[in-house]
């Protein structure tokens, strides 16, 4: 029976080549992540190791906040350090360190490196063998008015040796002579960062607090090993420093994973939009052993009658479907390499720079991958291999069979229950459970509604076909007829279509909830006439300097700026809003629930309402709050407020003395009454936009970009989506032109009976349409509902309202159409190749 399967699958190459590609698609987009993945961790490593392989020790802060990225941010380290490190036994150099922010302005007036990019880095060029940078041209800066750039920097801006550079930072705006490019080891910089570079007193000064660094690099004379060299550093430094001391081999494996974590959740959402596209493909391969196993009843019959038995038919069917999933997983795999190289390429296109020699193809990553879409078709196709098991011998004698539609007894009941079990986790979500229960009511609701499928197919059919009846006449009628009469194959042939546009769906519905919400708050908090504004995720922003200097401009009334950082409350780290009261007062107001925002002193912390209630915090309640230098300072609960986006709220006046550097992230600005907007705006851009500090714009203005970064996701969400429309596409293909290649006969008598080829093509195409359509219709009633559930779990969190994206629905109906018309091309004009006069002599 094995040769006996191997030799059919390979006489019907076409089906066994349709059958395939569904999951070449599908393990393409998983080898490419897992390619892509090993491909970031060996060059990092790589890149580390050699970069901190002269680095025998690092001293640093032990004061650190961990973020809500699983990143660490440290407080400074007093450069009076490195002096005492240089006098223990087993130095032989040392030198101060530090990544603060800074964003080189180029020669044209606009910032250097992109927002949502990499960072914008700032730090210390020295002479010392210890320091990370080497000079390519020019020399090390001296003294407060000299500056290098990175080679990759310096390229990008077209910088040569004698150039003015402006650069922002911590301490505001200047301009440096650059006197030296610099490398980064062997690279130009690290992940496609921007660095400025500067002698160690300007660094600390300009960009942290003078007399501190973030950490100080150490080399050993080789008397001693790494590990004790470490322990007698952090003997000799003073315990109220609050300094640790780790190997070069510990600060090389931190570093590393630290860039893992910064892309894992770029790869780990590729990895979960593989895995759709996986179960997508599922749908298609099920679909098609059915549909291949309906059309070769006769076959399977005449093997039962010549003596085969149940379980040699069943393991025939399973053979075949071994080497399909064997084959295209190999293909897949394959495809996998270019899909890394064109990741790579994406990421080179947003400014992230993947310094990469190649790629970094492991065997495990060809073992997931081939075990992994092995195992899909195979489970796919057991059922249908069990049905053609089943076929009796008397079918032998059969013109023809159909994948038969049986009772719906059984399928209702299942479907209910999966349906039911799936609502009740959704219900369980709405009321606070937990996200695992959020995922799984979502998997209950669609498994029931797929089960389901089939039991309304037939009616959806006759409605969607209805129209076409009346605009195409008798071949509208007959592909309504099509689509109809095998309510099984229409239910499986739209599962890819209703998994895709229920996905989109939700998340287009989410994403327009989201965007609704933002307007809401800023529009509700936000009551002046410009904002100006940065999108630094945390990590620099405006200097508070530019702030203070705004409020002051005679053309401006009152001008406040609100900043993040984060903190840890309590035994949680949040990042925490920041701003004057003094200076927000009418300008910039935080929705309260209880208490007075002007209530908000130095000592005082202000708490969303939800999280108070958690909590048990009322107005007077005590908090615990450990700042990034390490202080911790008692504060009291002044009033609580309702926010999506923000947890705890401090005083500015909190970080007065601070060591550590205070940003604004958005500073909203209201101009002196009888200025004219013009002069005042052009005052405004002087000391802030032109200059390469933030964007100005309007309230208005402001408001929509700050909704619309929701569209930047979204279009990421799109586009991983899209493989999983082409393999939908690519199965509605597929069951075409089985259907065409089933319908052969019945093709080839409409033909004699004077059906014109474009009749044959309106037919297929239009059935195409209604299927297609049955997809979508289901998908985004699904998901709409899931949406709804989505957005009301996240009431707690601050969400108000669920929006009805009506335009993206819209939208997406008529992408379902066009799929439906594209998708039935070449089964068309497939189906009037047939010769009529063989077509009706075949069975």
């Amino acid at each position: 029976m094995f040769r006996l399967a191997l030799k059919m699958s390979l006489a019907r190459k076409s089906r066994l080549a349709l059958t395939s590609l569904a999951i070449i698609l599908g393990t393409s987009f998983l080898s490419g992540t897992t390619i892509f993945t090993d491909t970031i961790n060996s060059t990092f490593e790589r890149l580390f190791t050699d970069v901190f392989r002269g680095v025998d020790a690092y001293v640093r802060s032990s004061s650190s906040i961990e973020t809500n990225f699983g990143e660490s941010r440290r407080g400074p380290t007093p450069i009076s350090a490195l002096e005492t490190v240089l006098n223990v036994p087993g130095v032989s150099a040392a030198v101060g360190d530090m990544q603060g922010f800074a964003r080189v302005i180029g020669k044209d007036g606009e910032p250097l490196g992109k927002e949502m990019g990499p960072p914008t880095f700032g730090g210390i060029a020295s002479a010392s063998v210890a320091g990370l940078w080497r000079v390519e041209s020019g020399r090390l800066p001296v003294g407060a008015t000299e500056m290098m750039l990175d080679r990759s920097t310096a390229k990008a801006g077209k910088f040569v040796v004698g150039d003015t550079v402006r650069v922002n930072a911590f301490s505001g705006t200047r301009e440096f002579t650059l006197v030296g490019v610099a490398n980064y080891g062997d690279i130009s910089s690290p992940g496609g960062a921007t660095f400025a570079l500067f002698d160690q007193p300007t660094a600390s000064e300009f960009l942290l607090k003078p007399g501190f660094v973030d950490a100080i690099l150490v080399q050993g004379d080789g008397s001693v090993s790494d590990e004790e060299l470490a322990s007698a550093i952090t003997a000799a430094l003073p315990s109220e420093a609050k300094l640790e001391t780790l190997t070069g081999a510990q600060i090389t494996q931190e570093t590393t994973s630290q860039i893992k974590t910064a892309l894992g959740f770029f790869t780990t959402f590729l990895k979960a939009f593989s895995y759709i596209a996986l179960g997508v493909g599922c749908f298609v391969i099920y679909n098609v052993f059915s549909i291949t196993a309906a059309q070769r009843q006769r076959e399977s019959a005449l093997l039962r009658a010549i003596g085969a038995s149940r379980r040699q038919v069943t393991t025939s069917m399973m053979v075949e479907a071994l080497i399909v999933g064997v084959l295209g997983s190999l293909l897949g795999f394959v495809s996998g390499i270019g899909l890394s190289r064109a990741l790579s390429a994406l990421l080179n296109a947003l400014g992230l720079e993947i310094p990469t020699s190649g790629l970094t193809i492991r065997s495990n990553a060809v073992i997931a991958t081939v075990v992994v879409g092995t195992l899909i078709t195979v489970l796919s196709a057991v059922l249908p291999a069990l049905r053609a098991g089943r076929v009796s011998p008397l079918a032998a004698i059969r013109d023809s069979a159909l994948d038969t539609v049986g009772n719906f007894r059984h399928r209702v009941i299942l479907g209910l229950v999966l349906g039911a079990l799936g609502a009740l986790g959704l219900v369980s979500a709405v009321n606070g459970a937990s996200t695992t229960v959020l995922g799984l009511g979502v998997l209950g609701v669609f498994s029931g509604f797929l089960v389901l499928g089939p039991v309304f197919s037939r009616p959806m059919a006759m409605l969607l076909g209805a129209p076409i009846t009346k605009m195409r006449g008798i071949t509208g009628a007959m592909a309504r007829q099509n689509a109809a009469r095998n309510p099984k194959r229409t239910s499986r042939t739209a599962a890819p279509v209703l998994i895709g546009v229920a996905l989109v769906t939700s998340f287009t519905a989410l994403a327009s909830s989201l965007k609704s919400e933002i307007r809401d708050t800023i529009g509700s908090a936000f009551r002046g006439d410009y904002a100006l504004s940065v999108d630094s995720h945390g990590f620099g922003g405006i200097p508070t300097s530019i702030t203070d200097q705004i409020n002051e401009l005679p053309m401006v009334e009152q001008a406040t700026g609100v900043g993040l950082l984060p903190a840890k409350i309590g035994e949680e780290s949040r990042f925490i809003l920041i701003f004057n009261p003094k200076t927000a007062e009418g300008l910039y107001n935080i929705p309260m629930v209880e208490g007075q925002q002007s209530a908000l002193t130095t000592d005082g912390i202000l708490v969303e309402n939800n999280k108070a209630i958690e909590k048990g915090l009322s107005i007077g309640s005590k908090i615990d709050v450990t700042l990034i230098d390490g202080r911790t300072v008692l504060l009291t609960v002044r009033g609580t407020f309702k926010s999506a986006f923000a947890n705890y709220a401090v005083s500015r006046e909190l970080f007065e003395g601070s060591t550590t550097p205070l940003f604004d992230n958005s500073v909203y600005i209201t101009i002196a009454k009888g200025v004219p907007d013009t002069d005042a705006r052009n005052a405004i851009a002087a000391v802030s936009s032109d200059l390469g500090i933030g964007k100005l714009q309007s309230r208005n203005q402001f408001i929509d970009s700050q909704a619309g970064q929701v569209n930047q996701i979204l279009a990421l969400i799109y586009g991983l989506l899209f493989l999983s429309l082409i393999i939908a596409i690519v199965g509605i293909i597929i069951t075409l032109l089985l259907s065409v290649f089933e319908r052969k006969r019945e093709i080839g008598l409409l033909r004699a009976v004077g059906m014109t080829r474009s009749q044959v093509r309106t037919m297929v195409r239009w059935e195409s349409v209604i299927t297609s359509l049955f997809g979508a219709v289901t998908g985004v009633l699904l998901g709409i509902v899931m949406g709804v559930v989505i957005v009301v779990s996240l009431v707690d969190k601050g969400f108000s309202a669920f929006t009805l994206p009506i335009t993206g629905t819209i939208f997406i109906l008529i992408g379902a159409f066009i799929i439906g018309v594209l998708a039935a091309v070449f089964p068309a004009r497939r189906a009037t190749r047939n010769d009529i006069i063989s077509a009706i002599a075949s069975t």
